[in-house]
C-alpha cells in the first residue's frame, strides 16, 4: 500500500516533496509516452524475448514500457540508486514478474558514492537530474548509495546474455561502460544511450569520448526519426539519444 512507503513516513522529505512524490506516482501509472520508442529499441534485437537492462530507471517509465512491449522481454533489470524514485519504481513494476529492481549505482568501481538530487526553488526534487559527481551549483538532496561494476554484477548473478541496454545516468555513462568491458566487447548487446556534453564534463569525460567508445568497438550509431526508422549517425550532433548496434 502507498501508506506504507518510507517516503511518506520519512522526515527527511518535506510535505511538498511528499506531495510531489504522490503526483509522480500517479503520472507514472498513466504514462504511455515511451511505449513507441521501447518497441523500436527492442525491435533491433534478433532475440524475440530479449534480456534488457534499464540503467538509470528513475520512476520506471521505460522499465514499464519495455515490460509491456510487443517483443516480450524475458527479463528486465532496472537499476536506480535514488531512494525517492526507486520507491515509485518498486510500486509501478510490482506485478511485473520479469522485472528485477536493484537500488545501486553502476560505475567503474565497487564501493559507495554520494548521489545528488537538485532541489528547485520551490523545494521539490528535480528527480530527472539525480547524479553522482560534483554538483555545479544550488541546493541538493544527498544520499550515500552503493556502486557496482556492471560486469561484476552480471557475473555474480549468473547472467551471461544481455540483448538490450538502455542507459541514462546523467553524465556517468562512461563510468558504467568502463565497468562493463565484457558486456561491451564480448556480449555486444544493442545500446540506447543518452549522451550529453555538459553532464559528461562532471566526470572529466566528454560526449565525443563516449561516442567513440562505441564506434571504436565496432558499433554503428543511429538515431530514431519521428516514425522510428533508423537514421545513420557519423558523429555527435544535436541529438541526445543514440542507438548503437553491433556491426
Amino acid at each position: 500500500m502507498i501508506q506504507s512507503t518510507p517516503i511518506l513516513s520519512n522526515d527527511s522529505y518535506s510535505f511538498g516533496q511528499k506531495a510531489r512524490w504522490l503526483a509522480l506516482l500517479w503520472r507514472t501509472w498513466n504514462d504511455r509516452r515511451l511505449h513507441g520508442v521501447a518497441d523500436a529499441i527492442l525491435a533491433q534485437s534478433p532475440n524475440p524475448n530479449p534480456a534488457v537492462l534499464d540503467i538509470g530507471a528513475n520512476v520506471g517509465a521505460f522499465t514499464r514500457a519495455f515490460a509491456k512491449a510487443g517483443q516480450k522481454p524475458r527479463m528486465v533489470l532496472a537499476f536506480e540508486p535514488s531512494s525517492y524514485v526507486f520507491s515509485i519504481l518498486e510500486i509501478v513494476t510490482r506485478r511485473m514478474r520479469q522485472v528485477q529492481r536493484h537500488k545501486i549505482a553502476l560505475s567503474n568501481t565497487t564501493g559507495s558514492v554520494m548521489l545528488q538530487t537538485p532541489v528547485k526553488a520551490s523545494g521539490s526534487l528535480r528527480v530527472g537530474l539525480s547524479h553522482i559527481g560534483d554538483d555545479a551549483a544550488g541546493d541538493a538532496f544527498s544520499e550515500s548509495v552503493p556502486t557496482r561494476r556492471l560486469d561484476d554484477f552480471l557475473a555474480d548473478n549468473g547472467i551471461d546474455s544481455i540483448d538490450v541496454v538502455k542507459m541514462d545516468v546523467e553524465g556517468a555513462e562512461q563510468l558504467v561502460v568502463d565497468g562493463a568491458p565484457n558486456l561491451l566487447k564480448t556480449v555486444r548487446p544493442v545500446w540506447y544511450v543518452e549522451i550529453d556534453e555538459s553532464r559528461a564534463q562532471r566526470f572529466g569525460e566528454s560526449a565525443q569520448m563516449l561516442f567513440a567508445t562505441f564506434t571504436g568497438n565496432g558499433y554503428k550509431a543511429y538515431r530514431f526519426a519521428d516514425d522510428f526508422s533508423l537514421l545513420p549517425v557519423a558523429d555527435i550532433g544535436a541529438a541526445s539519444d543514440y542507438l548503437f548496434l553491433p556491426a
